[in-house]
């Protein structure tokens, strides 16, 4: 599926009123975050890409698991794949984010 085909058929209008917008953009950011994860979901499929477990993250960039948390709920890094009650990570993100983080 194509990442724009989730996009199509919002848009804010001026007469709308001011919550109406703001539903609007929460609905188009959760568009987009979808559409992030199907294209990475695809990218997973086609390609043998390196998975890390939490736990390795943590010891790699050196945070706690609350951090771990924040982080991915800012956006910093995304779970590849969740399975059996594991997140795993690509080990690109996981060195992007220890760069970014430890200002390396």
């Amino acid at each position: 599926m194509r990442k724009n085909q989730y996009l199509r058929g919002f848009s804010i209008s001026p007469g709308q009123s001011h919550a109406h917008k703001l539903i609007l953009l929460e609905l188009l950011a959760v568009k987009r975050q979808l559409a992030n994860y199907l294209a990475l979901r695809e990218q997973l499929e086609a390609e043998n890409v390196i998975l890390r477990d939490a736990e390795y993250v943590k010891a790699h960039v050196g945070i706690s698991t609350e951090t771990l948390y924040r982080l991915q709920r800012d956006g910093y890094i995304c779970v590849a794949k969740r399975e059996r009650n594991k997140r795993y990570y690509r080990d690109v993100d996981v060195d992007r984010l220890r760069n970014s983080y430890r200002g390396l």
